[in-house]
């Protein structure tokens, strides 16, 4: 990595991390923390285990439901190496590493499988991307449903979460940075048809380049519609469950009528600050959640940073602590394999420098 990368990568690095303590700042703003502290010790705890359970459960069918696409690689025949353990292994490695260095969690969990199974590191990092486009078709759904229940709240929601993009421009500016891109790969493939050095660097990574398309495609390729169909649902289930145990243990159920409707928009809401790219949600997690129970569902400002306290709290613990155990039991690292065909993917999944 050059040093020009490696200024680029601690640049976003510190900013990720200045974006997240920035937002928990804001959530936080004006709570009492001695309050959250006496919430937290006056929770019911009994509720803890099934809510660990819960948690370990919904990431078992997540890495039941990418061992799915592994599957449909053209190379994974015969794999007795690639069973969905393995994939819970990397899996975890993978969130551990997010809270460390935003994005490059999928990088490290696909490194990680790869190593252990032989499996080329292009093809598997095409079936994180294929996953990750699934999740995100499911978000999108999850947030009409979203709308379609507080409908009558749209002008709030519209407050809260569309005008200040607006108002700061930042949807102008991704417009303006998608069609840069679009331009720049134009340009690209115009300057690889007329000029040799590129055109000869285009061969060199056509192997790649097809390997992390096998894994783009596995969806497609999988023949398994209802057993992934099923392994999706049955996650976001157990997401759901997640996101109403702690409304419990906090007692904030019987008080602010919150039950498993309230929690259904905790859920999806919340999901969009844990893609922003803060390290594993940090911040952005906690002010969603927080403006969303106080302004949409009318819970006060401390209960509500104390339910996003302990629910990324007691999820960054549990990932972090598991994925040590993973990586632990698969040997310590996690560094590709030589020969992967690393250099040829976009920079998003070679560094975290580039978002349920």
């Amino acid at each position: 990595m050059s040093r020009t990368e490696k200024l680029r990568t601690l640049l976003f690095r510190l900013g990720s991390f200045a974006l997240g303590l920035g937002l928990l700042y804001l959530a936080l703003r004006g709570a009492d923390l001695r309050v959250i502290w006496e919430d937290l010790k006056q929770a019911d705890y009994r509720w803890l285990a099934p809510l660990v359970l819960l948690t370990l459960l919904s990431h078992v069918i997540r890495a039941w439901r990418w061992r799915l696409l592994l599957e449909a690689l053209p190379d994974a025949n015969g794999r007795r190496r690639l069973t969905v353990a393995r994939a819970f292994q990397a899996l975890m490695i993978g969130y551990m590493v997010n809270y460390a260095a935003p994005r490059l969690g999928e990088l490290a969990r696909a490194a990680s499988l790869s190593r252990i199974t032989g499996l080329r590191l292009s093809s598997v990092l095409g079936t994180v991307v294929a996953e990750r486009l699934l999740d995100l078709l499911v978000l999108a759904l999850a947030l009409l449903s979203v709308l379609v229940m507080l409908l009558d709240r749209w002008v709030e929601l519209h407050r809260l979460f569309v005008a200040p993009w607006l108002q700061s421009g930042s949807l102008q500016l991704l417009a303006g940075g998608a069609l840069l891109v679009l331009l720049f790969l134009g340009l690209g493939v115009y300057l690889g048809r007329r000029t040799p050095l590129l055109r000869r660097v285009g061969r060199r990574l056509h192997g790649p380049l097809a390997a992390f398309k096998h894994g783009l495609f596995t969806v497609h390729r999988t023949h398994r519609p209802v057993a992934l169909t099923l392994s999706t649902l049955l996650m976001w289930a157990c997401y759901w469950g997640m996101a109403y145990l702690p409304l419990v243990m906090l007692h904030l159920s019987q008080p602010y009528g919150l039950g498993p409707a309230e929690a259904w928009v905790l859920l999806v809401l919340g999901a969009v600050g844990v893609a922003l790219p803060s390290p594993g949600g940090l911040g952005s997690y906690h002010y969603i959640t927080v403006q969303v129970m106080v302004h949409l569902l009318a819970v006060p400002q401390a209960p509500a940073a104390t339910y996003a306290v302990l629910t990324h709290g007691a999820q960054m613990v549990l990932y972090t602590l598991i994925g040590f155990i993973c990586l632990v039991l698969q040997g310590g690292h996690w560094r590709p394999p030589d020969d992967t065909g690393l250099e040829a993917l976009p920079a998003t999944f070679r560094t975290p420098s580039t978002s349920p």
